[in-house]
């Protein structure tokens, strides 16, 4: 298969930790192929949001859909602040002749009104691309998402797998060890003041992180998160 290359029509995804969502990535690729454009990702990672388990999920599991959606590159960035970011992402947009940015966009409001004012006072990352790129087309996607690790319910995670069953309710259960190649590789992460058999387990899927809850050793079909 011959290696894909920039066109002059190159759309640049530009993913943050702080604000991870795979829709974002998704989007971006979709808009991308609908346009017949290239397109590539950036991920910015920023130290002081901490080296937790979903950050690292994160990175994991925007590379491998990345590779899986055709981008033509992956870029791990690390930063230390948002200025320095957008000021890395303008300067990759103009070497590359990008014609579009998709990005993870914050909501103008919130229910007190304090996220409106606080992008108001302080560096907007939006403006200054606009400024600094006023032909570039940016495209801005809700990036809420349900952070199952953020309430810290969970010890470190271990290594396990999810082997298929013959109970129609309980179709899987946990186990340390693997026996057959169908057997589902993932992480589990035991609640904290709970069992041993009880918490939650992340396993890639089509290049998405899953995540499915157990109960006493076992997942039902109606366990996912």
């Amino acid at each position: 298969m011959p290696l894909k290359t920039r066109t002059m029509n190159h759309v640049l995804i530009c993913i943050e930790n702080k604000s991870y969502n795979p829709r974002v990535l998704l989007k971006g690729a979709e808009l991308a192929r609908k346009n017949n454009y290239t397109f590539e990702v950036l991920f910015f990672y920023f130290p002081s949001s901490g080296c937790t388990v979903f950050n690292l999920l994160s990175i994991a599991e925007s590379k491998n859909l990345s590779k899986r959606l055709g981008a033509i590159k992956f870029t791990l960035m690390r930063m230390e602040s948002e200025q320095n970011a957008v000021k890395a992402l303008v300067a990759n947009a103009k070497d590359n002749k990008a014609r579009e940015i998709v990005m993870s966009g914050a909501q103008l409001r919130s229910s007190s009104g304090s996220l409106f004012w606080r992008r108001v006072f302080s560096f907007d990352k939006v403006n200054y691309i606009l400024k600094n790129m006023p032909g570039i087309i940016l495209v801005l996607i809700n990036h809420s998402v349900c952070n199952p690790f953020a309430k810290g319910k969970y010890k470190s995670g271990r290594k396990g797998y999810l082997l298929k069953g013959n109970d129609v309710k309980a179709p899987y259960t946990l186990h340390d060890k693997s026996f057959n190649k169908k057997d589902i590789a993932g992480l589990f992460f035991q609640m904290k003041d709970k069992d041993e058999g009880n918490g939650l387990f992340a396993f890639f899927r089509n290049g998405r992180v899953m995540y499915v809850h157990i109960r006493q050793g076992r997942m039902s079909i109606i366990d996912r998160v």
